[in-house]
């Protein structure tokens, strides 16, 4: 019965895990549609027919995972490919901000533990 017990457990997570390797999930957790891709590469892009790493850098947090031929840029046709992999994102997705405009957003704070009046301090017990 033991045995039985830990055969099946085994197998559980074996599938488990094959399933989280097989997942279709973008890297970033963030699928950018269509529209968006190619509105990004028009934006990062400026007519050019390629990006630089420092073009790329707002977009592209892995240069070298996007730039699938090594020659050291991103053309449109890999930027698209990327994209649709969820390996782009939109600039102000990556957190990164220029910090100039200068007005805190009320809706971003510190998070406030409300529950402190609910639950009681905990001690360690007495020896």
């Amino acid at each position: 019965m033991r045995q039985a017990i830990v055969i099946l457990s085994t197998l559980t997570l074996s599938a488990t895990a094959a399933m989280a390797q097989t997942s279709n999930e973008p890297a970033n957790g963030v699928q950018l549609s269509q529209s968006e891709c190619t509105s990004l590469w028009d934006k990062a892009s400026a007519g050019s027919k390629t990006l630089t790493q420092a073009q790329a850098k707002p977009y592209i947090s892995d240069f070298s995972a996007v730039n699938a031929d090594n020659d050291g840029s991103i053309d449109q046709n890999e930027f698209m490919a990327a994209c649709n992999k969820g390996l782009v994102h939109s600039s102000s997705a990556s957190g990164a901000s220029s910090g100039t405009s200068g007005k805190a957003n009320p809706a971003e704070h510190a998070p406030t533990n409300r529950m402190d009046s609910v639950v009681p301090k905990m001690t360690p017990p007495e020896k």
